[in-house]
């Protein structure tokens, strides 16, 4: 692949540009490949740095973008998730202890900001359908979680709950729809979302991928009709997001994600740097590159990789967990199951 077939994409008045890419390097530190075009050098000044993309994040309008990312480069000291598990669930590197409450966000991210964006809207309004929630997965989980209320007449879990979303979760979540799984198929959503959406897009910056939950709110219970035992009756569901913010890389994605190239006035998207990550070949994401024409301002690649190292060198960033408010929807019928 030559340096003139390198395709980048620019923002440009709210759009994407496509504009053809030259490959930069600074010398003695990064090699470079062979493109028929001769490579820039770059001065160790030009240096760009991972703590300048809440700043350009802000310059592009991703404000809740931004303020993520600030958050997570001043919680000290640093937080890791060393494993999906631990990931998904908030335990901290040690694989033993929950993240503390100030790793817990629940004031960041709202519903209302995430269902105005379409294609998350088509998922929310499936998550609340009774066929979706009552599927028989979803039905043996909720009365595992109900099983220990079984002595209770009524249960109202937000009462219950006192307001904390991650308790809420843990108790009375029983379905989710995942608006993307892996670390690639997060990289397909983000550069759809660029590219087909046609201008930058903060909920792609901020979430990247994330799933929406949701957690039984009002519940009857009520001795069975027929044969012994008791049988619950959810009337109300909560609706919400929850979504672990980290840069842990899963061991059976190929290589680090790639989450595009970055200066301190904003970012481009090298379309190439992501099929090699797909395909696992080829290391065009890990290059320096620059845009030919009135947009050629150099452009420094980022990957996941770079803000675990950052937590290495700095003992600061922390993985959070983030939770959006909730919306209460009534669910008819209800979803009755057996204790």
């Amino acid at each position: 692949m030559s340096a003139q077939e390198l395709s980048v994409y620019v923002p440009d008045g709210g759009e994407w540009r496509k504009r053809t890419g030259n490959i930069c390097y600074v010398e003695g530190e990064n090699p470079c490949p062979e493109v028929s075009a001769p490579a820039r050098r770059l001065s160790a000044q030009d240096r760009f740095e991972v703590t300048d993309i809440p700043g350009a994040m802000a310059k592009m309008g991703w404000h809740t973008s931004a303020a993520l990312l600030n958050k997570w480069f001043h919680c000290s000291p640093k937080n890791q998730a060393m494993s999906s598990f631990e990931k998904m669930y908030g335990l901290s590197q040690d694989g033993l202890h929950q993240y503390p409450a100030h790793r817990i966000d629940q004031s960041t991210i709202r519903l209302d900001w995430v269902l105005s964006h379409p294609r998350v809207k088509v998922r929310f309004d499936v998550l609340q359908s009774h066929f979706y929630l009552a599927t028989n997965t979803a039905r043996a989980l909720l009365a595992k979680k109900l099983r220990k209320f079984k002595d209770r007449e009524h249960i109202d879990s937000l009462v219950e709950t006192d307001g904390n979303m991650d308790e809420l979760h843990t108790k009375f979540q029983f379905q989710r729809v995942q608006i993307d799984t892996s670390a690639l198929e997060k990289a397909s959503v983000f550069f759809r979302a660029m590219l087909n959406y046609g201008k930058p897009d903060d909920l792609a910056g901020a979430l990247g991928g994330f799933a929406m939950y949701a957690a039984a709110a009002k519940i009857h219970i009520r001795p069975s009709i027929i044969g012994a035992g008791t049988v619950a009756e959810v009337t109300h569901v909560a609706l919400y997001v929850k979504n672990p913010y980290s840069f842990f890389d899963d061991e059976k994605e190929s290589g680090s994600q790639y989450l595009g190239h970055w200066n301190r006035d904003g970012i481009c998207l090298v379309p190439e740097g992501y099929v090699s990550q797909w395909a696992n070949f080829g290391s065009w994401s890990k290059y320096i590159i620059q845009p030919e024409g009135p947009y050629g301002r150099t452009y420094w690649p980022v990957h996941n990789s770079d803000f675990r190292r950052w937590q290495d060198a700095h003992n600061a960033g922390g993985d959070i967990i983030l939770y959006s408010d909730f919306q209460i929807v009534k669910i008819s019928p209800p979803i009755k199951v057996r204790l």
